[in-house]
C-alpha cells in the first residue's frame, strides 16, 4: 500500500522552488556603486606644485543612449545563455536583468579629476563645478566630453536555464564582462579662454567571469583610477608642476596593460556603436 504524501508538504516543496528561482534570478543580474579614490594605489604627492587655481566642471554627456537586455534568454531551456548591452548604466532600473550601477558619470568622473588633482598636490586649489559656476579668482578650468561609459555582460547558461548554478558551483564560467570609457578633456585660461592642453581618458576591457576565478563584474574606479593618473602626470607640467611619481604597482600596470580604446564611441563616432 502506497503512503500518502501530507498535502502540507507539497506547499513547502513549492515554495522552496519558487525561493531557489527567485536566488539563481539574481545571478543573471548585477550591482554596483562607483566609489574613488578606487583604494587600489597609494597616493604620492608633488614634489612641486603650481600655485594655481582649478575649476573642473561637469562633463558633457555626449553617450549613446542604448540600453537594452537579452539576459532573459538566459533562462529559456536548450539556449546557451543570454547578454546585455548597456551605454548608460545608471539608466536602468534594478531587477529587469540588467546591469544597475549607482553614479552620475559626467558629475562623478569630474568630481574625481578634481580630487586626484587635490590629492596628488599639483595645485593650491581644485573644484569641482556642477552647474558651470566659477569663483571669483581661478587660473584654468578643466572641461571635458563623456564619450562612453559602458557595461556589457554574457550569462551562459548551458541550455538549463536557472539550473546552471549547479554548473557554476562546479567552476564553468558564469559569463563575460565588458567595461568601457572615453573622456577627452582640454584645460582652459580663464583670463582669455585660450585651450593650453587637450588629452584623453580611456580603457577597455574584457573578462572571463566565474564563481572561483575573474575579476569583479564592475571594475571602473581602478580602471578610471590608473588611466587618470597617467593623464594627470601629462598635464602637470602645463600647470607648471611636477608630475608625481607614480606608485611600483601602478606604473607596473600601466607598463603591462596599454590602455584599449573602447568599441563604442558615442553618439557622434563616425561608426557608432550598435547593440549586439
Amino acid at each position: 500500500m502506497k503512503k500518502s504524501v501530507e498535502p502540507s508538504i507539497q506547499p513547502r516543496r513549492l515554495a522552496c522552488l519558487l525561493a531557489l528561482s527567485v536566488l539563481c534570478s539574481a545571478c543573471f543580474t548585477t550591482v554596483g556603486k562607483w566609489t574613488y579614490p578606487s583604494g587600489r594605489y597609494p597616493t604620492l604627492a608633488s614634489a612641486r606644485p603650481a600655485r594655481v587655481s582649478v575649476v573642473v566642471e561637469r562633463l558633457l554627456d555626449l553617450r549613446s543612449e542604448t540600453n537594452r537586455t537579452w539576459m532573459t534568454w538566459a533562462y529559456v531551456p536548450f539556449f546557451p545563455g543570454g547578454w546585455t548591452h548597456c551605454d548608460r548604466p545608471e539608466a536602468t532600473e534594478p531587477g529587469n536583468y540588467t546591469p544597475f550601477y549607482r553614479m552620475d558619470p559626467p558629475a562623478d568622473l569630474a568630481r574625481s579629476i578634481a580630487v586626484e588633482l587635490a590629492r596628488e598636490g599639483l595645485v593650491t586649489h581644485a573644484e569641482y563645478s556642477p552647474d558651470g559656476a566659477r569663483p571669483a579668482h581661478h587660473d584654468f578650468v578643466l572641461r571635458g566630453t563623456l564619450r562612453t561609459f559602458y557595461i556589457h555582460e554574457t550569462r551562459v547558461s548551458y541550455g538549463v536555464s536557472i539550473n546552471a548554478f549547479l554548473l557554476w558551483a562546479l567552476g564553468l564560467p558564469v559569463g563575460s564582462s565588458d567595461n568601457g570609457f572615453l573622456v577627452e578633456l582640454e584645460l582652459v585660461d580663464a583670463r582669455d579662454g585660450r585651450v593650453l592642453w587637450q588629452g584623453r581618458v580611456f580603457d577597455a576591457d574584457h573578462h572571463v567571469q566565474g564563481w572561483y576565478y575573474g575579476p569583479a563584474w564592475y571594475r571602473f574606479p581602478w580602471m578610471w583610477e590608473r588611466r587618470l593618473r597617467a593623464t594627470l602626470g601629462e598635464l602637470a607640467p602645463v600647470l607648471g608642476a611636477e608630475p608625481p611619481p607614480l606608485p611600483p604597482g601602478l606604473a607596473a600596470e600601466l607598463a603591462a596593460t596599454p590602455a584599449a580604446m573602447p568599441v563604442c564611441l558615442g553618439v557622434d563616432s563616425d561608426q557608432p556603436c550598435t547593440a549586439r
